[in-house]
């Protein structure tokens, strides 16, 4: 080997390790964990439905009377597949905003109206009897003209701000029958809901999620994690209200692939999943998604853990196409954002600093954002200035200027000689042709 070709291969392997790749060996499992949740997590959302309603109330033979019921609320996640503002969650956590009047909520709205402007006549009545007064008051056809329900859907990001939300594609739950086919033997094939939902607000450059191509290679035993917005921890008395919107995260593996009462694939997982989870994206160990949380296991009323299943991405895919968005993950805060986490795990504090504070301008108050940016600052400062960064920077410049050199003097070598070679053969010409006879 020529020393040229020493010198390059040196300055190469130097550039390398100075940048912060390794020649010959694979990243930790855990920096790529980290390194998948930090990327995911500032694109996932809170969504809220609140149904409340304004209800004039006749009790009996009496006089009418207005009342206001408190309102109902249903609490579910989601996440941000275009920068646009589209996202997706399940269709049941939507299902009383999209039906509106006709909602369970709305049927107990009737019934706490009656109960709040029928107090005269209700009170005497013992439980089971004033009950069974109440539902037969709120079901009269007078009492459920009188009726307006109120709709609201909102979509929380991790940073506090709060959008109005419209529904670009709904299918409901998969007990829900919306539809049916007869195949050419006359049989008939009921069509379930697949529990999706897409959602549209109104901004731009936000964070999104990465959607992997499909789930089939998925295998049992494979790792995956949960972000979502579990109601416990959202509500917890402990804990402050300036949290409540930033996502909590399970961890689990595959453990099954099913089929819903519609014959549609679900993923089986003994991840914790509960109620505020449903909708919240489901991601592999390289931070994809690969599927959304749907529902959990029931034994009575009491939700069984360890037995919980996922709608797959497939899913998602088909719903986003029939809402008229393609999934893309290239917004300008997500560039940054990924270049300042992919920074921060190789410990480039000042650097990733730089990526944190730009997409922060963007979109600011990201709890991760802001929680990893304040600790490259600190450690920054705390490394002083010639820490690893400023090592590697050296490292990498030292490296290159031997690049150059060693292509320089090695250019000049072969250049010299080649110029020794062309006089060596130039002068064996011309000797030769003065030896020959009759020159």
């Amino acid at each position: 080997m020529s020393r040229t070709v020493s010198v390059l291969l040196i300055g190469i392997t130097a550039w390398l390790l100075a940048a912060g790749y390794p020649v010959a060996a694979e990243a930790a499992t855990e920096a790529e964990l980290q390194s998948a949740v930090f990327r995911a997590k500032p694109a996932v959302v809170m969504i809220s439905v609140k149904i409340g309603a304004t209800a004039t109330v006749r009790c009996g033979s009496g006089a009418s009377a207005t009342v206001r019921p408190g309102a109902i609320g249903e609490l579910g996640s989601g996440s941000i597949i275009h920068p646009d503002g589209w996202i997706v969650t399940n269709g049941h956590v939507i299902q009383p905003y999209q039906e509106g009047a006709d909602s369970s909520f709305a049927a107990e709205l009737a019934e706490n109206a009656v109960a709040t402007a029928c107090t005269a006549e209700l009170d005497g009545l013992p439980g089971p009897a004033r009950a069974q007064r109440i539902r037969a008051l709120a079901a009269t056809p007078e009492n459920r003209r009188g009726l307006a329900v109120e709709r609201t859907l909102e979509v929380h990001l991790s940073n506090g701000k709060a959008y109005p939300a419209e529904v670009k594609f709904y299918s409901p739950p998969a007990y829900v029958v919306v539809g049916a086919t007869t195949d050419a033997s006359g049989n008939q094939k009921k069509e379930h809901g697949r529990d999706v939902a897409i959602l549209k607000i109104e901004d731009k450059e936000l964070p999104v999620v990465r959607m992997a191509r499909h789930s089939t290679d998925l295998h049992l035993g494979q790792a995956l994690f949960v972000i979502g917005f579990p109601g416990v921890v959202v509500s917890h008395e402990l804990l402050s209200r300036t949290t409540q919107y930033e996502p909590s995260i399970t961890v689990g593996r595959v453990s099954g692939f099913k089929r819903d009462i519609g014959g549609q694939r679900v993923i089986q997982t003994d991840a914790a999943i509960i109620q505020g989870n449903s909708g919240g994206p489901v991601f592999d160990d390289r931070g994809q998604v690969i599927g959304a949380a749907t529902f959990t296991s029931l034994q009575g009323e009491q939700v069984v853990q360890g037995f919980n299943f996922l709608i797959p991405v497939e899913t998602i895919q088909e719903a986003a196409a029939k809402a008229g968005v393609a999934p893309r993950g290239d917004s300008t805060f997500m560039r940054l954002w990924n270049h300042g986490v992919d920074l921060y795990i190789r410990d480039l504090h000042y650097r990733a600093y730089t990526n944190m504070s730009a997409a922060n301008k963007i979109h600011p108050g990201f709890p991760d954002v802001e929680r990893v940016r304040e600790d490259c600052d600190i450690k920054h400062k705390e490394q002083g200035y010639l820490h690893r960064e400023e090592v590697q920077w050296g490292v990498m410049g030292f490296a290159f200027v031997g690049m150059v050199a060693g292509v320089w003097f090695g250019g000049r070598r072969v250049m010299s000689s080649a110029r020794r070679s062309l006089r060596r053969m130039i002068r064996e010409e011309l000797e030769g042709r003065g030896g020959r006879p009759g020159a």
